[in-house]
């Protein structure tokens, strides 16, 4: 039988976020130490280029004859996004806890298209009687803005291991427009109808949230550190789900179809690895650190909205990518 020591979990689960730690050298800023932490503040900004995932079924597309039948479903396609993550902190003097705050922002878009004989997933789109389409075009735009407010205490549970648990809160909302364009061609493959889809997928929320964060410190040159590091976090909040569809063609067919508002939980789970470097200065009283890391975050059933396609989504929202973050401590 194979025996893995328990110490090995603790090294390679040590996907943790950066908290201003150092080596245990002389040469080396020690103010992560909790015992000489209080009453300092940091504040940190984070450069985000994510990539979004998201199955959404737009189209569905046949192809061929009776005896050489295809078919198959469309989904969106999305690029990749900046975004930015911006925060704060206090170190306080009741044993060595401290508090941290942070707001994030990110703009996402994406889009697709079908042709042939194809169906919409628009369930008003259905009711128009208009189906099958030649063509359906559909884009998307997401906007994501989150806020945290954790309470943790930094912890050595050795000369170069770091870790960091907390607890906080986790809310804001997530708001997603989708547009799905269908189009019929005359005998002169004119457009001779034209209909627009506008569904809204909005979810505000908020919650409790947990995880720890912390490092591997690898080796010190001069005054600086290098690191592993990361973060593991789960949080549920309770959100509220906005979700409509509204269709409009050129025959003046308007249909207009509501969900009733829906309520209920809503699943996070974040985690980020990476490297880092740590520096003090002015006789090291002050910190200054970076990170380059790589993000991910899952919304778990984010979309909600109901297709003539699949019915009710249920569908993740996966948001992942490059993380790059500069902090310093006072």
């Amino acid at each position: 039988m194979i025996r893995i020591k328990p110490m090995f979990f603790v090294e390679v689960i040590l996907s943790l976020m950066m908290v201003s730690a150092c080596a245990d050298s002389p040469s080396l800023n020690s103010s992560f130490r909790p015992k000489t932490q209080s009453k300092t503040s940091d504040l940190y900004a984070q450069f985000l280029y994510w990539f979004t995932g998201e199955t959404l079924d737009f189209a569905y597309v046949e192809k061929g004859d009776p005896d050489n039948f295809d078919h198959s479903y469309k989904i969106l396609d999305f690029d990749g996004a900046p975004g930015f993550r911006v925060g704060f902190g206090y170190n306080l003097s009741y044993d060595g806890l401290d508090t941290q705050a942070s707001y994030t922002w990110f703009h996402s878009t994406g889009s697709s298209q079908a042709k042939g004989v194809v169906t919409s997933v628009s369930l008003a789109a259905r009711l128009s009687a208009l189906e099958p389409f030649d063509l359906i075009t559909a884009d998307t735009n997401l906007h994501y803005n989150i806020f945290d407010v954790d309470l943790g205490r930094n912890f050595f549970i050795s000369k170069r291991i770091a870790i960091r648990p907390s607890l906080g809160i986790k809310g804001g909302w997530i708001n997603q427009i989708i547009h799905v364009n269908v189009a019929k061609y005359d005998v002169l493959d004119l457009i001779n109808i034209y209909g627009q889809d506008v569904f809204h997928n909005n979810f505000s929320g908020v919650g409790p949230k947990g995880g720890a964060t912390g490092k591997l410190l690898l080796g010190d040159v001069n005054k600086g550190c290098f690191s592993i590091l990361g973060t593991l976090e789960a949080g549920y909040l309770w959100g509220s789900w906005d979700i409509s569809d509204k269709y409009l063609d050129t025959l003046g067919t308007k249909i207009s179809l509501k969900t009733s508002p829906r309520n209920f939980g809503a699943m996070v789970c974040h985690g980020l690895i990476g490297l880092g470097w740590d520096c003090s200065f002015n006789k090291d009283r002050k910190h200054f650190s970076v990170q380059l890391g790589y993000e991910i975050e899952d919304w778990l059933n984010y979309l909600q909205i109901f297709t003539n396609i699949s019915g009710s989504q249920n569908t993740d929202l996966i948001l992942q990518g490059v993380n790059f973050g500069m902090r310093v401590d006072f």
